[in-house]
């Protein structure tokens, strides 16, 4: 679930953000990982695909750069919030929040301390 900014949050996301861009671009220049990389990793046995449901934003926009205006839409994986200084990231773009509606679930994550 997405995380009120923090310096922490930041730092924490910066260095997987920074793990993952550099295990990409090593797969990228034709670097697989090696057996003996491999061997440290841990090991998933019995393994099937799975759903992890994300958080996003759910409501109409406006100006989106693909999309254009629609009525209604969610966005990518919600990653950072700053609902005062009114933006959030996705894991895709910035959004400008406007008017937010509140709902169940909106008030048990603020309750709960997760936004």
């Amino acid at each position: 679930m997405a995380a009120t900014i923090t310096p922490h949050n930041l730092d924490s996301l910066f260095r997987e953000l920074d793990r993952l861009t550099t295990d990409l671009r090593s797969l990228k220049a034709g670097k697989a990982p090696s057996e003996q990389e491999l061997r440290a990793c841990p090991l998933i046995d019995q393994w099937s695909f799975g759903f992890l449901p994300a958080a996003c934003l759910v409501g109409a926009v406006y100006q989106h750069p693909m999309l254009g205006n629609r009525p209604t839409l969610h966005t990518s994986e919600l990653v950072l919030i700053d609902p005062a200084k009114r933006w959030a990231r996705t894991w895709s773009r910035f959004y400008r929040l406007g008017k937010q509606q509140r709902n169940e679930c909106d008030a048990d994550a603020t309750a709960n301390g997760r936004f």
